[in-house]
């Protein structure tokens, strides 16, 4: 039984007071209190207008996930001295108990607490306790089900696969050597890392697969002309007639004489892209 919390306009919500006073539990240096103090009631430009912040700390500061760990640090401490599994990560975080009831029960006392003790709001709508042999529940961009299986969340599939349509946009002529390494590598290495180290294997070698075909597609588009298609093919000694195909055309993507000028070996040897599935072994070594 999982309590999958949500608390309501975390980052706008924190009291600058009861913040300060957590800081100043660890630090005594008066720079770097002023220094926080200034950067929480530095204000807020929205639409031409200037507004004072008297609570929260700024959403996409480079401190504020650090402040949000720090506020709700006593939250952290309250659950591991009443023997309580959590797992949080600044404002995201769920409990994980042994029944129905104690669930019901650990939510009750941690809604208290960081409503009365923390100045917070828990959103009562998205806050739920879920059976994990039943249901399933989403953290941190994964999903949980069954109690065992985790896979990338269907909101984190789908931003992958739009930002990598980004970068591989059909309708741009460009190196695609510089491409791959300056632009699609960095993106593919990062989610890979993260996503990898669960049950994954199968989408990512579904991903790996539509991403060759997609950067078939732009060197096809970056070639122009067919007749650098067929120059790329008589060195791969074709046999047969030469192709004549529509260079812009998805579909193209996918026959057999591209694949043959623009081999899978082609994008992993010579332009160096990242595979996915590579990522994953390296993760899973005795999966082979």
């Amino acid at each position: 039984y999982v309590i999958d919390a949500d608390l309501k306009s975390y980052f706008d919500t924190i009291p600058h007071d009861k913040l300060m006073s957590l800081v100043r539990e660890e630090i005594v240096d008066g720079s770097v209190i002023g220094l926080l103090e200034s950067f929480l009631q530095a204000g807020i430009m929205e639409g031409g207008s200037f507004h004072l912040n008297e609570k929260g700390t700024p959403q996409g500061g480079v401190i504020s996930p650090l402040l949000a760990n720090v506020y709700l640090h006593p939250l952290d401490e309250l659950m591991t001295e009443r023997g309580h599994r959590i797992t949080r990560y600044a404002d995201d975080f769920v409990i994980c108990c042994k029944s129905q009831k104690g669930a019901e029960r650990v939510l009750k006392s941690v809604t208290r607490f960081l409503e009365e003790q923390l100045g917070l709001t828990v959103h009562p709508e998205k806050t739920k306790i879920v059976n994990n042999m039943k249901e399933s529940f989403v953290f941190l961009g994964y999903e949980f089900k069954q109690a065992y299986w985790v896979k990338p969340s269907e909101k984190s599939i789908k931003k992958f696969k739009s930002k990598v349509k980004e970068i591989t946009k059909r309708n741009q002529t460009v190196n695609i050597e510089i491409l791959i390494k300056e632009r699609l590598n960095p993106y593919l290495r990062g989610w890979g890392n993260y996503f990898g180290y669960w049950h994954s294997k199968t989408l990512m070698t579904k991903f790996d697969k539509w991403i060759r075909r997609r950067l078939r597609s732009v060197q096809l588009r970056s070639w122009r002309k067919i007749r650098k298609l067929h120059r790329e093919l008589r060195r791969k000694k074709w046999k047969g007639e030469l192709p004549q195909l529509r260079m812009y055309v998805w579909r193209s993507s996918k026959c057999e004489p591209v694949h043959v000028a623009l081999p899978n070996e082609w994008f992993y040897k010579e332009k160096g892209l990242v595979s996915l599935v590579d990522i994953y072994n390296e993760h899973h070594p005795q999966r082979g």
